[in-house]
């Protein structure tokens, strides 16, 4: 079993129809995940997420607040000494708002989305990772006060890429940087536990 803390931030333009606005996300949330076989393992994670969109008159200067959830499955399907290769599946359903006296807005959406990738020891205490990612984000914007609206949303299936380095830093513990690109922009900080 691991645990970890992860501060994430991503960026990806939202199609609203004709309108497309660009999007920044913010997490600051746990996971949890078990290793359920020799090469599967199922987790869940969750916490707090921040949103921020540019030009869109009902979100423009404001910041949403809100929550993230979902669950994951990865797997690895061929390993040596040095490097592996895996899989990994996920699901995540975010839902932020803000309200004031006149007006609230509250932005919901799902993210499904794939990766496969490599594995490769460099050192003893150092792994690099890497490989390509899959997803599409659905989701839905309502307002209502001095605007009222129910807008769908999307970002349309896109294919991109990620890389990352650890160090583990004792016998259950590690600290890594991840990048990726495609669905969203962003990175990711984290700082994980074996039990």
């Amino acid at each position: 079993m691991d645990f970890s803390l992860r501060f994430t931030q991503n960026k990806a333009p939202f199609d609203y129809g004709a309108q497309s606005y660009d999007t920044v996300n913010r997490w600051i949330g746990i996971s949890w995940r078990e290793k359920i076989s020799s090469s599967i393992t199922l987790g869940m994670f969750g916490g707090s997420a921040y949103v921020t969109q540019n030009n869109n008159p009902v979100t423009a200067g404001i910041e949403l607040d809100g929550y993230h959830a979902g669950f994951s499955a990865q797997g690895i399907f061929f390993t040596t000494a040095r490097a592996a290769l895996f899989y990994a599946l996920d699901y995540t359903y975010q839902k932020v708002d803000n309200k004031t006296a006149t007006q609230t807005v509250v932005i919901d959406w799902s993210e499904p989305h794939a990766q496969i990738g490599a594995i490769v020891k460099l050192a003893p205490r150092w792994r690099m990772y890497g490989g390509g990612n899959y997803g599409y984000v659905d989701g839905q914007e309502r307002a209502s006060g001095n605007i009222n609206h129910t807008l769908n949303f999307s970002r349309a299936t896109r294919a991109g890429g990620f890389l990352g380095i650890d160090l583990t830093v004792d016998v259950d513990g590690y600290v890594g940087i991840e990048g990726k690109t495609g669905l969203t922009r962003g990175a990711e900080i984290y700082f994980k536990r074996r039990f």
